[in-house]
């Protein structure tokens, strides 16, 4: 007949592996929580001043109506920051598009002009 042994580890040293990862990933934790913060905080910053143009946050005319544009297509608009397909966005040069995200951020850093509104397409 073969013996066979089964080890038990310890419960103390279980609870102590466990209270030892816990405290570990404490810092990451919250190391990533405030790293997000503070990504997020940034962009608001930088789309809330972008918003104002010479000190003015009132849109221009341009900007209205192109926002009306889209609202009456059936997109729904608003000035705080979303990851979407339509930026209105305003140019230096006073013109006012619809430009896709990734042109938004591009343009925004150059410092060629300022996002407007973001659109929601219809659903």
């Amino acid at each position: 007949m073969i013996r066979t042994e089964t080890v038990v580890a310890p419960s103390h040293h279980v609870r102590t592996a466990a209270v030892t990862s816990v405290i570990a990933a404490m810092p990451v934790v919250f190391g990533f929580q405030l790293l997000v913060s503070d990504l997020g905080q940034t962009s608001r910053d930088l789309v809330n001043e972008s918003a104002c143009q010479h000190g003015s946050c009132e849109p221009s005319p341009a900007v209205v109506r192109m926002v009306a544009d889209l609202e009456h297509q059936g997109s729904s608009c608003r000035t705080k920051p979303a990851l979407t397909d339509s930026v209105v966005f305003e140019w230096k040069t006073a013109e006012v598009t619809v430009v896709d995200f990734a042109t938004s951020i591009r343009a925004l850093s150059n410092h060629e002009g300022w996002v407007r509104q973001y659109c929601m397409p219809p659903r």
